[in-house]
């Protein structure tokens, strides 16, 4: 673990990136949607949890780095499609499933669905990079 350290570390900070700009990317492209998120079943932002957010990226980034490691073998190609492969299989296992339930729970738009799911595959494909280029 103390090997994979460095890397989960890079791959949390590149992935909270990704978050940030995609938080504002989404803003500017689709203000409508983000209104959505003033809606009584969103939390309003807190103290007492808005720490998570900023942790979760690492948490996905280790969780990441155990699949890449059971995975790395079946992937074939270069840097860019492992890393794509490896965001897709995150998207399809994790993201999807989780949105689906979510989508048939939550008083949300299917737009929102799409954007978390693109969300997801982009940490995803980000984590991924850092994996295939470090942990080939």
């Amino acid at each position: 673990m103390k090997n994979n350290l460095p890397s989960i570390l890079l791959a949390g900070i590149a992935i909270l990136t990704t978050s940030f700009a995609t938080l504002y990317i989404s803003i500017f492209l689709f203000p409508g949607m983000m209104e959505e998120y003033y809606n009584a079943v969103f939390r309003s932002a807190s103290f007492e949890t808005d720490w998570l957010f900023y942790v979760h990226p690492f948490v996905l980034a280790a969780a990441l780095k155990w699949l890449w490691d059971r995975s790395k073998e079946s992937l074939s190609g270069n840097t860019v499609v492992r890393a794509l492969k490896i965001g897709a299989v995150y998207t399809l296992v994790a993201t999807v499933p989780v949105l689906w339930l979510t989508f048939s729970a939550v008083n949300i738009s299917l737009i929102m669905v799409v954007t978390w799911i693109v969300y997801g595959f982009l940490q995803a494909f980000v984590g991924g990079l850092i994996f295939a280029a470090r942990h080939p």
